[in-house]
């Protein structure tokens, strides 16, 4: 088979050789069953192609290689113990090419920006990753000729999120080609020079599954309503715009700012102004119109409990109890510092400081007696 890249996206994109093995096996058709969310499952990933010999040695009649993949969306990993000690690979830059694993690895993050690359989620919830190479145009070689060809050459993708200089990275899943790379001209590299990057869209192959807490909206209907076509597809579009605004809050948020805890299995995507109150679509799945919140304390937020100032400063509600302050599992002392925001973030902000903070305290008969009931429901409330 022909190596260049436009022989390489022809035989991802165009049409299909005679013979030609089909080109990918949805994962739960292939093994038959459906399998817990978050649990280690199989990969099915596609052989080079028929009469060339098999690139992987485990090869089943069907013509694929089952990749136990043990990594967990949502959750930490460490580069070098827990990613790269399980399928080798270089251990240092964004794109890392094991030899002897059917795997491509690929890392995003802040890090990737001093370098050019400005991975970025677009409105249909499409991935657009930037390729390696950090001094001059961008070429189909290394981790980028292997993105192009990760579908011909039997491998998957999987994307890791940076968490910061020696931290772990958090694994976002597999992802897979949505359509032909492109080139973007007058993208700055490492030295400031302008030059042409490669950037590659990319759809995750689970992109109707969240790792998240259960969020306000497009949360899962009674399985027992039969709804309308019209209201199901209302209800699709709501899910699939919530499932952008999370991808893209975790582009500007890290963790819970009160917990610490950044394991997005145990996180809800909080918007900051709430999502009914919005003025526009683009309000609604911006990424800094919201943050990572732990369950109990995206419920003092949602419900205007507390609140942020700008700079980070913690501003507790004075009807707060202080039963409630003192058993709440962390800290929710007036002035604790909880980060600086963005100034996107703080234009939010100001709208919660000023139609929800205490505010929706004042619409119910009984906020204590309401927050007290909710909190009894939270199976990590330490008072309970």
């Amino acid at each position: 088979m022909a190596d260049s890249p436009a022989a390489a996206i022809h035989g991802r994109f165009g049409s299909t050789p005679p013979g030609h093995r089909p080109s990918r096996f949805r994962w739960w058709g292939a093994l038959g069953g459906d399998l817990a969310w978050g649990a280690t499952r199989p990969i099915l990933a596609r052989l080079h192609c028929p009469g060339t010999g098999p690139v992987f040695p485990s090869l089943s009649e069907s013509g694929a290689v089952l990749v136990d993949v043990p990594f967990k969306v949502g959750a930490l990993y460490h580069r070098r113990d827990e990613i790269h000690a399980r399928f080798g690979g270089q251990r240092q830059g964004g794109i890392s090419t094991p030899k002897d694993s059917p795997v491509v690895i690929m890392f995003t993050g802040e890090a990737g920006v001093t370098h050019g690359y400005h991975d970025f989620w677009d409105d249909d919830g499409v991935l657009h990753y930037f390729g390696e190479g950090q001094v001059g145009d961008m070429t189909y070689s290394g981790g980028n000729r292997a993105i192009l060809r990760h579908d011909v050459e039997g491998k998957v993708l999987l994307l890791f999120q940076m968490m910061g200089k020696g931290q772990p990275y958090r694994f976002l899943g597999e992802f897979q080609l949505a359509s032909q790379p492109y080139e973007k001209a007058g993208v700055p590299d490492t030295r400031g020079d302008l030059r042409k990057a490669i950037v590659f869209p990319l759809r995750p192959v689970l992109h109707e599954v969240t790792p998240f807490e259960a969020t306000h909206v497009g949360e899962a209907a009674n399985a027992e309503l039969e709804l309308g076509s019209t209201v199901t597809l209302r209800l699709g579009e709501v899910r699939k715009k919530q499932s952008l605004f999370r991808r893209r809050l975790i582009g500007v948020e890290k963790e819970c700012r009160l917990t610490g805890v950044r394991d997005l299995r145990f996180l809800r995507a909080s918007h900051i102004k709430p999502w009914a109150e919005c003025g526009t679509a683009e309000e609604r799945v911006d990424g800094h119109n919201g943050l990572l919140l732990t369950p109990t304390a995206d419920l003092l937020f949602d419900r205007g409990w507390i609140t942020f100032e700008d700079k980070g400063a913690l501003v507790p509600s004075q009807l707060l109890p202080d039963d409630v302050a003192k058993r709440i599992g962390f800290s929710v002392r007036s002035g604790r510092r909880c980060g600086a925001f963005t100034q996107p973030q703080s234009h939010y902000l100001e709208y919660h400081r000023n139609k929800v903070f205490e505010k929706k305290l004042a619409q119910s008969d009984d906020p204590v007696a309401t927050l007290m009931e909710t909190l009894s429901s939270q199976p990590g409330y330490p008072g309970k």
